[in-house]
């Protein structure tokens, strides 16, 4: 019998955590308006579905194989549709978290598990890292220790310091805050000091909320904004409060008051830096700068020097100059996500609760407030996936989010494979066989018979990249990847046995690997065939509208408008060569090709380099789109136009609101320029040096190249990414981005 609730057929633990619920979102508890909607909406489509396939099995029938695109084309934008609002029920049948009143004691004592915060950091801002490490030196835990993996270059003088500098700046603030909580702990319990430690560590906060408002930049106000607001200022209301009720009552716990401010601002801040060895993996991505410090763990290591470099050997004596201990869970933190103070108690003591589980998390909303369109619609679409996550818990069905996550230290370890680089081996924990990591060792850990789960509450953030330009980078990359771990999934599923209890799981983890294929070459064949098959326009709607119905009151559940649906919809469509171009990097790589190389996504200041092919292709299917309408109208199919003129104004909405005509053009032109330059390089040569008494001004400095060895990305002085190589006489460098995942 297929269940269509193997995770969670029996209540889950009590819901322990709720930090940085957005105001008016999310309510606690189980929502039985939201169920009977969703349900509702389930039902219809399910309806329409099964109508559908009669239909579409007679069509067959009668016509024969020339149906078999359409039926296919309707079919799967059907179950994409269907999928969604599945696992939305999913979600709506679980109950959402309460507010943190109370954990597990365990937790707060010495002997609590062990946790390492690792925070990845390739040339990031020295603002991104402060508030990603400050977040995380405030969240609440007794035994953490917090480490960031610095993957700059050790030749990168500048962007070490940088990173290096905001690392020990941290540290510097957080040095007054242990102060007044170690003296706390080192009075004698019967004289109360507990009190006053809070209140003077809730002025210590606002002396902190200062500093990072004074320093905040304007291009990401919002963020920083938010971080000032929610991180540092929510937490020094919490210790007003916990002052008061210490000052108006002497009746209470101290061994407990005294392990609850023992949990404050724990844990040592450290760096590491593989690219000091010769011997560690140098591989450009974030799973193998995870693997090089998961491999390292539990043991004590020395620094040898030799001919090509410094290695890591494991110490003889047991005066190591390395030790890295081992630690019962790892907290992996994107440099560009913060936590919320109860992150690490709410996501340990769920991992506590459940030992079949290798990896807590709660999935990410973007930092609210983008002001770029771009970024506020690209945020509503990431916080609908917020709920995606959700549902797809109640299935079984959840996928590792590296942006935030605590993992079993177990779990990794089962999930090792050694391999040589650079003839040394290597562990490998975390698989880098796709750009999206999280999600292939999702697959491992399934195999071996471990789950994810998702807690029902927001408690992280991340940052949304602003401008098309570097979202086209974030969502190509999203896109590559799932076609190939969707055969991994299938030989897991088949290895494990019981396919059919596990179909539930099946369908909604492959609907999270398949629906960019199904979905953007469904909607493309969509419009290019809608002015001569009259088909589309009766099935479209009945799918479509369920759909869009609940996609909007999501919207709207999450915060933003229900007209927001049509800028989700044009943003859609102007991503749409973008994912197409990640689908074909899959299947070119499945063919034999070259794995394409992990692109990190930047975050500047002003906007990052349109790709010239998706400007063009949105500009091909506008004009494209405009002939069918006349088309249709010279011939008289007015009823075979109505999709057309639906989408010319969806894309003429998108090419101007969110990719930016005059940009797109001005990109282009730049393109044009570079491949004309290496073509006819004889245009671009120098002419004769003139002999003059004073040297000539340097008219252009050549590109930076990134540390890694690949060619980097140039700015110019207003801070646009140029793609790499572009020609140093028309792309001028300038400073680094203020805050960037960069492409290696």
């Amino acid at each position: 019998m297929v269940s269509w609730s193997q995770a969670e057929t029996a209540p889950p633990p009590a819901a322990k955590a709720a930090g940085g619920v957005r105001p008016a979102r999310l309510s606690a508890g189980l929502d039985r308006a939201e169920l009977w909607l969703v349900g509702l909406s389930v039902g219809l489509s399910a309806t329409l579905f099964l109508i559908f396939s009669g239909f579409a099995v007679d069509a067959l029938y009668r016509h024969g194989w020339p149906m078999l695109p359409f039926v296919s084309l309707i079919g799967g934008l059907f179950y994409c549709a269907l999928c969604y609002q599945v696992i939305r029920l999913g979600a709506a049948r679980r109950p959402r978290a309460t507010a943190l009143t109370d954990c597990d004691p365990a937790l707060l004592r010495s002997d609590a598990p062990s946790v390492t915060v690792l925070i990845p950091s390739y040339q990031e801002s020295r603002r991104v890292v402060i508030e990603t490490v400050l977040s995380a030196a405030l969240a609440r835990y007794r035994n953490k220790r917090i480490v960031v993996l610095v993957d700059d270059s050790p030749g990168n003088d500048t962007a070490l310091a940088e990173t290096m500098g905001a690392i020990a700046e941290v540290q510097d603030w957080l040095a007054e805050g242990r102060r007044i909580r170690d003296a706390a702990l080192a009075a004698p319990a019967t004289s109360a000091p507990w009190g006053p430690a809070y209140g003077a560590l809730a002025d210590w906060l606002d002396g902190i909320a200062r500093k990072l408002a004074d320093e905040g930049d304007a291009s990401f106000a919002h963020v920083d904004s938010f971080v000032v607001s929610r991180v540092v200022e929510d937490l020094a209301r919490r210790f007003r409060g916990e002052a008061r009720r210490l000052l108006r009552t002497s009746a209470c716990d101290p061994q407990r008051e005294n392990d609850l401010m023992a949990c404050l601002l724990t844990g040592g801040i450290e760096s590491f830096q593989r690219k000091r060895f010769a011997n560690l993996s140098h591989g450009p991505n974030k799973a193998m700068n995870l693997n090089a410090y998961l491999g390292l763990m539990g043991s004590d290591w020395d620094v040898e020097t030799r001919d090509d470099g410094q290695y890591l050997v494991p110490a003889t004596t047991s005066s190591a100059e390395l030790t890295i201990p081992q630690t019962d869970y790892v907290l992996t933190l994107d440099a560009d996500s913060v936590i919320m103070a109860d992150y690490m108690l709410t996501l340990v003591g769920e991992l506590e609760d459940r030992p079949d589980a290798a990896v807590a998390q709660t999935p990410y909303l973007t930092f609210p407030g983008g002001p770029s369109p771009v970024e506020r619609i690209a945020g509503a679409t990431t916080d609908i996936q917020y709920l995606i996550h959700q549902g797809s818990s109640h299935y079984d069905a959840a996928y590792w989010v590296g942006a935030n996550a605590v993992i079993r230290t177990r779990a990794l370890q089962d999930i090792c494979q050694l391999r040589q680089e650079n003839g040394h081996q290597v562990k490998v924990y975390v698989q880098d066989k796709t750009v999206i990591e999280d999600t292939g060792s999702t697959i491992d850990l399934q195999d071996r018979g471990w789950h994810v789960h998702n807690h029902f509450a927001p408690m992280a953030y991340s940052a949304t990249p602003a401008d098309f330009g570097a979202l086209a980078i974030q969502r190509k990359r999203w896109a590559n990847g799932g076609l190939i771990l969707f055969f991994d999934l299938l030989c897991s599923t088949w290895k494990r046995g019981g396919m059919l209890r596990a179909l539930p799981m099946l369908l909604v983890r492959s609907h999270y690997l398949l629906s960019p294929l199904i979905g953007n070459v469904g909607i493309l064949a969509l419009m290019l065939m809608a002015v001569d098959q009259p088909h589309p326009l009766f099935w479209a709607p009945l799918f479509m509208t369920p759909y869009f119905v609940l996609y909007m009151l999501d919207l709207r559940r999450m915060g933003y408008q229900w007209w927001d649906l049509f800028g989700v919809c044009a943003l859609n469509l102007m991503l749409l060569p973008v994912n197409l171009a990640g689908i074909l990097a899959s299947i070119w790589q499945m063919a034999g090709g070259k794995r394409h190389s992990f692109t990190r996504t930047p975050k500047l200041a002003s906007r990052s380099f349109i790709p010239p092919y998706a400007f063009l292709f949105n500009l091909a299917i506008l004009a494209l789109m405009t002939f069918y309408v006349a088309i249709g109208l010279h011939t008289e199919k007015t009823l075979g136009v109505a999709i057309p003129l639906i989408n010319i104004v969806l894309y003429s909405y998108g090419l101007i609101r969110f990719v930016g005509l005059r940009d797109g053009f001005a990109d282009l032109g730049l393109r044009m320029a570079q491949i004309v330059r290496a073509a006819l390089p004889w245009l671009f040569r120098p002419s004769a040096p003139i002999t003059t008494t004073s040297p000539a001004p340097a008219l252009a400095s050549p590109l930076p190249r990134s540390s890694a060895g690949h060619a980097g990305a140039g700015l110019t002085s207003a801070g646009r990414l140029y793609p790499r190589d572009f020609p140093a006489q028309i792309a001028p460098a300038s400073p680094r981005p203020l805050s960037s995942e960069e492409d290696r």
